[in-house]
């Protein structure tokens, strides 16, 4: 490795790598999450009406309004996933509910994130493309 640009290039894929491994990380966390719920879920969008808060030394989760079950019907539920999306008071999401308790509802999305699917391929994409400079570097 007498080359500095070598040492460079393999530096920079490292990053690259370690980029990519963080977004699919998060991808399978955020995917988690939904499975929270048990069930496939209805779709539905929701918005944030109060942001998480202490009160003390009890913390209190976001929670969201959305409408859910055969007449529609508003709710203003905490979702099961609050902790691991940032949910500020306004923020639109996309969430899902079970059909047979509408109160049960998880997180898909906000109007800040991406699907959990899509951070999982492009974590895996960033990866592959780190493993692929390093084999250019080497070759």
């Amino acid at each position: 490795m007498s080359q500095p640009w070598l040492t460079f290039a393999l530096l920079f894929a490292a990053g690259w790598l370690a980029y990519g491994l963080r977004v699919a990380r998060r991808g399978l966390r955020e995917r988690r999450g939904v499975r929270l719920l048990g069930v496939r879920g209805s779709r539905t969008e929701g918005e944030v009406v109060r942001g998480p808060r202490h009160e003390g030394p009890t913390f209190h989760p976001a929670q969201i309004r959305y409408q859910a079950g055969p007449r529609n019907q508003t709710y203003r539920r905490a979702p099961l996933n609050a902790d691991l999306h940032s949910l500020w008071v306004g923020y639109e999401v996309v969430a899902r509910y079970d059909p047979e308790d509408p109160r049960r509802v998880v997180v898909e999305r906000t109007q800040q994130t991406f699907n959990p699917g899509t951070y999982v391929v492009n974590g895996v994409l960033l990866c592959l493309f780190g493993v692929g400079l390093a084999v250019w570097a080497l070759v």
